[in-house]
């Protein structure tokens, strides 16, 4: 007969883990769900009620006014400057009055040429000077004739702004009047520099190619010339 089992031995020590296995094969994808739909915007809520306004503020004290402060110190007095250069005489009295005159009788026939040359001392550089002449004048000849009378300064006609002169035109189909008449010009003239001028009365022919006529300067009366230093023109 069997015998009786015998008690069970001491458990035995752990085995060795065993090697690893190899990764298993990577599953399909899984199908992508569908997306839910957006929900329902809620409801604007209602505008808060407006705040209450503040109350206005008290107006501040003015400051008092500072007191003032002392003198200050008196500077030193500059060194005195060094002369300066004699000036130009500039009198108007002298510009008013300085002037001259020229006054002859006698009858010039000439038709072309100087009449009258006159010597004026200018005392100043910033003026200009004012000429005039009267006296009897006539260009005689038949048919069409034409003369001019004009001043020259220091052999110049002048040019600021123009000359200074006066046309006499005769114009007779037949036959030849002897017209004899007082006549008067005069102009300013600028731009002549200071110290002695030649101011001169001349007669010649007239600009357009005209014929000279037969002139005389003087008939039977007197001629003058007026010369005067005067201010410049306004600008």
């Amino acid at each position: 007969m069997p015998g009786v089992p015998g008690a069970p031995g001491p458990q035995g020590q752990q085995g060795k883990g065993g090697a690893k296995g190899e990764p298993g094969v990577k599953g399909p994808r899984g199908m992508t769900g569908t997306r839910g739909q957006k929900g329902n915007s809620g409801s604007l809520g209602k505008n808060g009620a407006p705040g209450m306004m503040g109350i206005k503020g008290d107006k501040g004290h003015e400051g008092s006014r500072g007191s003032s402060g002392p003198p200050g110190i008196k500077g030193v007095k500059g060194e005195q400057g060094s002369k300066g250069e004699k000036g130009e005489i500039v009198n108007s009295a002298v510009s008013q009055t300085n002037w001259k005159q020229y006054v002859w009788k006698n009858d010039d026939g000439r038709e072309s040429g100087k009449i009258k040359d006159c010597s004026f001392n200018k005392l100043q550089s910033d003026t200009v000077i004012k000429v005039s002449f009267q006296g009897n004048t006539r260009v005689y000849g038949s048919s069409t004739k034409c003369n001019r009378w004009f001043f020259k300064f220091n052999g110049n006609e002048c040019s600021g702004p123009m000359t200074i002169k006066a046309a006499v035109y005769n114009i007779w189909p037949s036959g030849t009047p002897s017209l004899l008449h007082h006549r008067s010009f005069e102009g300013y003239c600028e731009n002549i520099p200071q110290g002695r001028v030649t101011v001169e009365l001349w007669v010649g022919q007239c600009h357009g190619g005209y014929t000279l006529g037969d002139a005389i300067t003087g008939w039977n009366s007197v001629s003058r010339i007026m010369i005067e230093e005067v201010s410049r023109a306004q600008s």
